[in-house]
C-alpha cells in the first residue's frame, strides 16, 4: 500500500495519482430523497444551486446531473451555504444564467453520506488529504489490483484493500449495513470509480504556499485518464487490519449473463442517442 506520509514526497511531475470514489446505490443502501425541482446559476468556476431549505451542510458530497444550461455532471462538495442555496466548484470557469435545472439524491438520514473518496498518500502543505478538482480524497491506505484487460476470457475482477486500523471501513458498513433497505449487504453494489492522473494536474491546495511545483505551463485541470468503474460483488476479508472487496464490471454483476445483458441510461447515460447515418 502507499505510505501515507511520503508518497508526494517523491514524486515527479509525470507520477500518476491514483484516487478512489465509492458510491452508495440509492434504494439499495440508503433511503432516498430525491430533490428535482432544482435550479442553478454559474459565474466563473461556482456553480449556486437554490433549493429552499435544503438542510444540507458544508463538505458534504453530493452527485450532481445537470439537465440543461451546460454544467458538467459528477461529484461536487458543499464548499458554502445559506438556508436556501449552496455552491459547489466547477473544475471549467463559465458564466451560466437563467432557470437551468439540476437535480441530486440525498440520503433519508441527512448525516449519513452516499459518496466516500479515497487516496493512498497525503498531500505537501499539511500531510492532510487530497484535494482534486475542488473535492477533498481521505487519505487512506488502499492498494487496488487486477485492473488489467487482456481481450480474452472473462472480464477482470479488481480487488481493492483498504487499511482498517482505525476501523474506519468496519465504521462504514456497519453504518451502511444498519440504515440500508436490504439487510447486510455490505456495501454489495457499491459504484467504485478509479480516477488517475498526473501530480502536475493536482489542485494547487496541496502544495506549500499553494503552488503546484510540477506545473508545467499552463495545464487542463480535467485532464485525467478514462475512469475505471466497477461494482463491489463481495467483501472478502475483514478484519482490524485491513478490509478487502472483489470488484466486477456492469456486465459480470450477479443475475445479470449474456446473451440477456441490460443497458440502461443510469449505467450507460448514451443509450438512446446513437444516430445512424
Amino acid at each position: 500500500m502507499g505510505n501515507p506520509t511520503t508518497e508526494l514526497q517523491q514524486l515527479t511531475n509525470k507520477s500518476i495519482i491514483e484516487l478512489f470514489s465509492v458510491e452508495l446505490k440509492a434504494d439499495v443502501h440508503y433511503t432516498k430523497v430525491a430533490k428535482t425541482n432544482c435550479t442553478y446559476t454559474q459565474s466563473g468556476t461556482t456553480i449556486t444551486i437554490t433549493l429552499n431549505s435544503h438542510g444540507l451542510t458544508v463538505g458534504t458530497i453530493l452527485t450532481l446531473d445537470f439537465h440543461t444550461g451546460g454544467a458538467a455532471d459528477g461529484i461536487y462538495t458543499i464548499q458554502s451555504k445559506t438556508t436556501n442555496t449552496f455552491t459547489v466548484t466547477a473544475i471549467v470557469s463559465q458564466t451560466i444564467t437563467g432557470s437551468n435545472t439540476v437535480s441530486f439524491n440525498v440520503n433519508s438520514v441527512s448525516a449519513n453520506p452516499t459518496v466516500y473518496l479515497f487516496h493512498a498518500g497525503n498531500n505537501m502543505k499539511d500531510s492532510g488529504d487530497i484535494i482534486w478538482q475542488s473535492n477533498t480524497y481521505t487519505r487512506m491506505p488502499c492498494k487496488a489490483e487486477g485492473f488489467k484487460y487482456t481481450g480474452k476470457g472473462k472480464l477482470p475482477r479488481p480487488t481493492i484493500t483498504f487499511s482498517n486500523l482505525l476501523g474506519t471501513i468496519t465504521a462504514i458498513i456497519q453504518l451502511t449495513n444498519n440504515a440500508t433497505i436490504l439487510p447486510f449487504t455490505d456495501l454489495a453494489g457499491a459504484k467504485v470509480t478509479r480516477r488517475r492522473t498526473l501530480a502536475r494536474f493536482l489542485d494547487e491546495a496541496n502544495f506549500p504556499s499553494n503552488v503546484n511545483p510540477y506545473k508545467v505551463g499552463s495545464v487542463d485541470p480535467t485532464a485525467e485518464m478514462p475512469q475505471e468503474i466497477y461494482f463491489i460483488d463481495r467483501k472478502i476479508i475483514e478484519n482490524r487490519d485491513i478490509v478487502q472487496f472483489e470488484l466486477v464490471s456492469t456486465f459480470d454483476l450477479i443475475g445479470i449473463g449474456a446473451p440477456k445483458k441490460l443497458v440502461t441510461r443510469e449505467d450507460f447515460p448514451g443509450v438512446g442517442t446513437f444516430v445512424n447515418f
